[in-house]
């Protein structure tokens, strides 16, 4: 049976919710990259508790924060001062996106439209950095492109990155939540991109959804990565991160061509990550039970288990609206479970051959330690084990809430992969 899932153990109690409190969190850590200032955000929170805790309010005080944050930018670089402007662009960028990130499905139209006016932020303060930035279009399949990223660095790349995020995430998001800064300063060409199931595309296809096989998007993307200028194939890595802990496995599994894994953290079978996020949400007393008969439960029951979960608050019920139906194509809990079934690691480790870092954060409950340890050690691949700790202040979900700390132990050990240096395993 599945363990406990949870986002990690460190909160800022900014939210009575875990979820919402999670989100702070989230943006509160790009200030590492300028995109986030501690004042603004305290300043959503005091105005928010000052509200009802509704939807509504949560999409409003984020947008307002954002276009206030967009107004700062556009004075600043009217005014020619390119620093200040960047990264106000940056701010702007992240509390668009966080009103964006809840915003219903009911209304597409205006979804889509707050989704590329956070866009439209970050490619203002892209095009002031230091180094260069290409917006990209990949190739994909059926006439369909992938939008993305390629951050150059200063100088000849000594290697190449692609970047595959998870069931949340947005390319743009990528420059953040994956430390790219810190790989271009050393030396690292990262490429980020907008896969199946992901903000960018789902916006443009809204019916590209989700697909186990992510062998075949990320195929896409090495491809791309391998044309351009100054790549080095035998220096070709693949980072992912949360749900990219599956996704850019299975992709490694099936092509020779990536030459170093980075999986933050390794999921073996994303259908028992869910349940163990799930007993965590239900009410006391059902957790027990749902845990000991999760086997046997019909449909229906897991349907109503499911709209159990939605009605406890209005954040649970916009995370499974956007991130398990629309990103996955499904409408009910049962039908999600399905398809997260198909997602699964079994006969597929042990076909991974190039150098592996697998990186697990001590918050993150039972469920998914128990993941990585499986695959750490069904793995046959010359390979690593790091622990990202609560002492270091990177115990949540994929070490988000240290992303300086967790992002110098990615590209450190690349480029240690890439020079032919085998680092010591960190102590588990």
């Amino acid at each position: 049976m599945p363990e406990a899932t949870q986002t990690g153990v460190t909160r800022l109690y900014l939210s009575q919710n875990d979820l919402l409190d999670n989100q702070y969190v989230r943006a509160l850590s790009y200030g590492a990259y300028d995109a986030a200032s501690p004042g603004e955000i305290m300043r959503i929170a005091a105005d928010l508790r000052g509200r009802p805790s509704t939807r509504a309010n949560w999409i409003a005080a984020w947008q307002r924060q954002g276009e206030r944050a967009r107004e700062l930018a556009e004075a600043a670089e009217a005014a020619g001062h390119r620093f200040t402007a960047r990264a106000a662009y940056l701010r702007a960028y992240n509390y668009l996106r966080c009103a964006e990130f809840y915003f219903p499905r009911a209304q597409p139209e205006a979804h889509r439209a707050l989704y590329m006016q956070s866009v439209a932020c970050f490619d203002k303060a892209i095009a002031l950095l230091e180094t260069p930035v290409q917006r990209v279009d990949i190739s994909y399949i059926d006439g369909i492109s992938l939008p993305g990223y390629v951050f150059d660095p200063a100088g000849a790349p000594r290697g190449t990155v692609i970047v595959c995020g998870g069931g949340d995430s947005y390319g743009e998001e990528t420059y953040f939540t994956a430390g790219v800064p810190q790989a271009l300063e050393r030396g690292l060409r990262v490429i980020a991109f907008h896969g199946p199931g992901q903000r960018g595309l789902l916006h443009r296809h809204p019916d590209r959804v989700f697909r186990p096989d992510y062998e075949v998007p990320i195929g896409a993307v090495v491809d791309f990565a391998l044309a351009l200028p100054g790549t080095d194939p035998q220096r070709l890595a693949l980072y992912g991160y949360s749900l990219g802990g599956y996704l850019a496995p299975r992709a490694a599994a099936c092509d020779p061509r990536i030459r170093a894994l980075v999986a933050n953290a390794p999921m073996m079978n994303f259908h028992d990550f869910i349940l163990g996020g799930v007993l965590t949400v239900l009410p006391g007393l059902l957790q027990p039970v749902v845990n000991r008969m999760a086997e046997n439960l019909s449909d229906g029951v897991w349907d109503w288990l499911g709209e159990r979960s939605r009605a406890k608050d209005w954040p649970y019920d916009a995370t499974f609206e956007l991130y398990m139906g629309w990103t996955n194509g499904v409408h009910t809990f049962s039908d999600y479970l399905e398809a997260t079934q198909r997602y699964n690691l079994d006969g597929l480790v042990e076909r991974i051959t190039c150098p592996t870092l697998c990186i697990s954060a001590e918050g993150e409950g039972p469920e998914p330690i128990k993941q990585t340890v499986e695959f750490y050690e069904r793995l046959a691949a010359p390979k690593d084990l790091i622990t990202l700790r609560i002492i270091d202040g990177a115990d949540n979900h994929c070490g988000m809430n240290n992303i300086p700390h967790t992002s110098a132990l990615v590209y450190d050990w690349i480029n240690d992969v890439f020079d032919g240096i085998r680092p010591e395993p960190a102590a588990a």
